[in-house]
């Protein structure tokens, strides 16, 4: 099942992150060694020639972020727009930016959220890909990779590997526009120091054709890249400004950005990998940048390829300013149910992630919803309890605004007693205006003769108590006016075999 939508409404804490696979559970990238042809026609057109970056670019993008079933442990918002921030980041110096273009597709199917290979993946894909953008799937598993992409298709990313400090998103994306690995060939391929190098290496591009196919195991042969350039034309990833890499497995840098592992080519010469580089598959603190070259197969395969997902112009401003947080702060006493958190609207703003949480540090997060509104209503919070909120702004441009300083309330002090064995009992609405008739439904099971109902206000004094006869139905209850100025208050409804407290709020109209 999918259905659309900008902002999802998503409550999510930090429990359910143990349901996905950590980054360490996962291959770098399950893309192929697959070499596109308008790469090597662009590197033999241009050689070593300097991209021009004066321009920016506007790349669209569609996301989907996939659920299960039903509709749980979805990638949070929050955390999508940090992986959006960090990739714009990324691609700032190759003069590439990218929006999104198009609502945020929510998916529900635990099929594709966690799926097993890439032929299922693909069939993910060729379902809801859109064609004028670039279309990027958010999921817990894409065939045990922190990402992969079909040249024919789109990315997959897993929801490990999205994080503010994570680039798979970049190094996904550039295989969507045609980088291959600088160690391309080595893919499935061990590097041993203790053997000779080869000149070549063979390796497995199953579903990575340029178009779709189903031959089993198809293989190609890659020519190993020699240190001193002389063939980096036509060996490995056929970019001569990225250095010989021969590892194929994810590792560790040091100081200088450069692999532990040492390495010696056909002819012998030994050499340390550059992991600055996003194609690489070095840890993510090593990475940094693109190589010139890199850039250009980039931008050339937007600008001559693919321009149908390109904006004209930049489609929005960046976020500036914060919103302010109107209700509740301070410790403010609110009901259980029906609480109400109000902000500002901010300008240039399309959209908002509001967080609440019980320690002020946010620690553990029990809200994390995205919302187009300005405000938020809650359904249940725990009685006596404080909670901390704050506010993120976000557009279709720019996912890296900061939070707001968070405000504080307090859920009202609720105790319930109840004769085991009895039926509901329900007061509504739990948030009204001044004036307005409350209903207080029975039902069959829980009807006595006589009921004793007693309102107090947020302080816990008596402002009015009646005793009357309790229906097989529905109760209008009419306030008197001291318990009709806005604010929080409680009803007590009492019978000889129960005890049951609600609370609800009194509230002007904005």
């Amino acid at each position: 099942m999918k259905h659309t939508l900008l902002f999802l409404g998503v409550a999510m804490s930090s429990a359910l992150f143990a349901q996905e696979p950590t980054k360490a559970a996962l291959f770098p990238c399950g893309t192929s060694p697959e070499m596109h042809p308008r790469t090597i026609e662009y590197l033999t057109a241009n050689g070593a020639a300097k991209p021009n970056v004066s321009d920016t670019l506007w790349v669209g993008l569609q996301i989907h972020l996939l659920a299960k079933d039903d509709g749980t442990s979805r990638f949070a918002a929050e955390r999508l727009l940090d992986a959006f921030c960090g990739l714009n980041a990324d691609y700032a110096k190759a003069g590439i930016q990218f929006y999104f273009k198009y609502d945020w597709n929510l998916i529900d199917s635990t099929a594709w959220w966690s799926h097993d290979t890439i032929s299922f993946g693909r069939d993910m894909m060729f379902a809801n890909d859109v064609p004028d953008a670039t279309n990027c799937y958010f999921v817990s598993d894409p065939a045990g990779n922190c990402g992969y992409n079909l040249p024919y298709a789109s990315v997959a990313m897993a929801f490990g590997c999205s994080g503010k400090n994570d680039h798979t998103w970049a190094h996904e994306m550039g295989h969507q526009y045609g980088l291959p690995h600088p160690f391309r060939g080595w893919e499935g391929n061990a590097y041993n120091f203790n053997n000779p190098t080869p000149t070549q290496v063979y390796y497995d591009y199953t579903h990575f054709h340029a178009s779709p196919d189903s031959v089993n195991a198809p293989l190609d042969t890659a020519l190993v890249e020699f240190l001193d350039g002389s063939n980096c034309t036509t060996a490995a990833d056929y970019v001569c400004d990225t250095d010989p890499d021969y590892l194929a497995t994810r590792w560790q840098c040091d100081a200088q950005g450069n692999s532990t592992v040492k390495q010696k080519d056909p002819a012998g010469n030994e050499f340390f990998s550059d992991g600055t580089l996003f194609m690489s598959y070095a840890n993510d603190a090593c990475q940094n940048r693109f190589s010139d070259q890199q850039i250009g197969i980039v931008r050339d395969r937007l600008l001559n390829v693919v321009p149908q997902v390109l904006a004209p112009s930049r489609p929005a401003s960046p976020i500036a300013g914060l919103p302010t947080l109107v209700s509740p702060l301070n410790g403010q006493i609110t009901p259980n149910q029906g609480s109400q958190l109000r902000w500002t609207t901010l300008p240039g703003a399309s959209g908002y992630v509001v967080q609440a949480s019980r320690f002020a540090n946010f620690f553990f997060i029990e809200l994390n919803e995205a919302t187009r509104d300005t405000t938020f209503t809650f359904q249940q919070l725990t009685p006596n309890q404080t909670y901390y909120w704050r506010v993120k702004p976000f557009n279709t441009v720019d996912g890296c605004a900061s939070y707001t300083a968070s405000g504080s309330f307090k859920t009202v002090l609720a105790v319930s007693t109840t004769e085991p064995g009895g039926g509901a009992l329900r007061l509504y609405p739990t948030l009204s205006e001044p004036g307005e008739t409350l209903w207080l439904e029975f039902d069959d099971q829980r009807s006595v003769s006589t009921v004793q109902l007693s309102a107090f206000d947020a302080l816990g004094r008596l402002i009015w108590q009646q005793r009357t006869d309790a229906p097989q139905g529905t109760l209008s209850i009419d306030l008197p006016e001291a318990a009709n100025k806005s604010g929080v208050y409680r009803l007590t409804v009492q019978s000889p075999t129960y005890t049951r407290t609600f609370s609800f709020v009194r509230q002007n109209a904005p």
